[in-house]
């Protein structure tokens, strides 16, 4: 659970991050993606040693998949939270296992008991609630790149579900290097100074890394729905980070939408529990954001 926690305070970082570096949006998705995709292939190049090369001659056509998704999630991750609240992005993404069972059930014929889609109208409900507060061009393009890259790390968690093979740490790395390379053209190096440098760093690697290394071992020794709850917070913790340290307000619109997406987050997961513990049904969808956050 320690672990759990930690990756999810990780991941809530991001929108400070952003908030904190003053570079523009291409230069800091081109090098947030380098130093994730760099401190990644160094972890993951640590553990895997000689067999390293052997698993990245194994990729299969699904592995490419990953990458094109992979790079439409972290391109649009970044470059939505200099165009739309951090509170806008964090409840758009909150719907990313719904949006998932909806794919799972469209592609893989997955059935959808009641609760998950009652869940899932509630939590477009929320969704429809922010985006109805949005005010100006940029806002309303900034949330719907936050659906775009929602739908992009659900096509990752169901991708992962269809193909059990499917190498997740190598099409992370190289869908970061992808993505630096497709935006770096358009990026200022004249901006990115020290204190820049160390930023976009430590942003890459806390958010992407180090929340991934600690979800991964964590989740392994929790119960699912236990992890997914821990998640959960970053709903609250996102915003109240750029709250604290710059200043960003919430209006009332997103504090509304964001409570009834976390409500339909938590009482599905709840319900799922509950369901489990009894043996009455299945293992319960859970709040993937291991793959999501990648």
């Amino acid at each position: 659970m320690a672990m759990v926690s930690v990756a999810t305070v990780a991941w809530s970082f991001a929108g400070l991050f952003t908030r904190s570096l003053t570079l523009d949006a291409c230069t800091t998705v081109a090098w947030r993606s380098f130093a994730g995709g760099l401190f990644l292939f160094a972890w993951w190049a640590s553990r895997r040693r000689s067999r390293g090369l052997g698993d990245l001659a194994k990729l299969k056509w699904y592995d490419g998949a990953a990458v094109l998704a992979g790079i439409v999630a972290q391109g649009a991750y970044s470059a939505c939270l200099f165009l739309t609240s951090v509170a806008h992005v964090a409840v758009i993404y909150a719907a990313t296992p719904f949006i998932a069972a909806l794919l799972a059930w469209w592609w893989l014929g997955e059935r959808m008991a009641a609760p998950t889609l009652a869940a899932i109208l509630v939590s477009m409900a929320g969704i429809v609630t922010v985006v109805a507060g949005s005010t100006g061009a940029g806002s309303v393009s900034g949330d719907g790149l936050a659906l775009l890259m929602t739908a992009a790390f659900a096509v990752l968690i169901v991708l992962a579900k269809a193909f059990p093979g499917l190498r997740v740490a190598e099409t992370m790395f190289i869908s970061a290097f992808a993505t630096f390379l497709l935006f770096v053209p358009f990026s200022h190096t004249e901006g990115l100074d020290l204190r820049n440098g160390i930023l976009v760093g430590a942003y890459g690697a806390i958010n992407l890394v180090l929340a991934y290394a600690l979800f991964m071992q964590g989740a392994r020794l929790v119960p699912a729905a236990t992890a997914g709850l821990i998640v959960t917070l970053e709903i609250v913790l996102s915003p109240l980070w750029v709250w604290l340290f710059v200043g960003e307000t919430v209006d009332r619109w997103t504090v509304s939408g964001g409570a009834i997406v976390f409500g339909a987050v938590v009482g599905h997961l709840l319900y799922g529990a509950r369901r489990a513990a009894t043996g009455r049904a299945g293992t319960p969808v859970t709040h993937s954001n291991a793959l999501s956050h990648e």
